[in-house]
């Protein structure tokens, strides 16, 4: 008897094991990596907020997977979701260099980059690529705009004036320590509203590049499972109109 009852605990011990490892398997928990980049992910009032967060919320809500949000400087979030499986970064470019580091999701949305400088500032006139080389320029630390730039010859390295966000740089622009920013039209219009100047104080005075696009990059060392949950969250919640209405509510182009 004492046998009997001795098989058949080990049997469901077993049975149970199994039941834990297939458990194991499923979608993780993700770690969320993001930088301050209104209107897309930024803090408000302590909480995550913007176009791509509200997405994200969304898919996240869909596939039934817990996550955790950090906001860190870009270089410092784009270096931990690169190396750290089970984490995710956004809003990010999708370019040819950073292609085998991470699974993408998206698009998002276009990345159109445009060059802005004070409406007051009429001695900055920029008509061609060539003019590009008399001005100072702001652009945000680590970026792949940076190296976009510089590899086309855009601007020189001395030209740019790095810094850690584009809330920084428009202070710079303001007081005139540059002569012309590099950021979105949204983005551009965020930090102006949230300083003591007006809308109109800016102008958008030459588009530079409008080739790639904004993603949600996932470190292809993650979860397989929690991957695909995620990628066919975002194709539903494409077609559900979601995306097209969060456009209109942060004033995404």
């Amino acid at each position: 008897m004492r046998l009997s009852y001795l098989l058949l605990l080990s049997g469901f011990l077993f049975f149970q094991g199994d039941c834990l490892a297939l458990q194991a398997e499923g979608p993780t928990a993700l770690k969320i990596y993001t930088e301050h980049l209104p209107p897309y992910n930024y803090l408000d009032n302590g909480e995550f907020s913007g176009y791509s967060t509200d997405i994200l919320r969304a898919m996240l809500k869909e596939a039934d997977i817990p996550a955790s949000f950090t906001l860190l400087p870009w270089g410092r979030a784009y270096l931990s979701a690169s190396s750290e499986p089970n984490s995710l970064l956004y809003t990010t470019t999708r370019t040819p260099e950073r292609e085998p580091y991470f699974e993408w999701i998206g698009p998002i949305g276009p990345r159109k980059m445009m060059l802005f400088k004070l409406s007051e500032r009429k001695d900055i006139n920029i008509k061609s690529k060539q003019d590009l080389r008399k001005y100072r320029v702001g652009i945000v630390r680590d970026t792949s705009a940076i190296k976009l730039v510089v590899e086309r010859g855009l601007f020189s390295k001395e030209q740019i004036d790095e810094a850690p966000s584009t809330t920084s740089n428009m202070k710079k622009l303001f007081f005139k320590r540059i002569d012309i920013i590099l950021a979105t039209n949204g983005g551009a219009r965020y930090e102006v509203s949230k300083l003591p100047y007006q809308l109109n104080d800016i102008e958008p005075i030459y588009t530079l590049d409008e080739e790639y696009q904004f993603y949600f990059a996932i470190n292809k060392k993650s979860n397989s499972e929690t991957i695909n949950k995620l990628k066919h969250a975002f194709e539903k919640i494409k077609t559900s109109g979601l995306m097209e209405t969060l456009r209109k509510k942060y004033g995404v182009d």
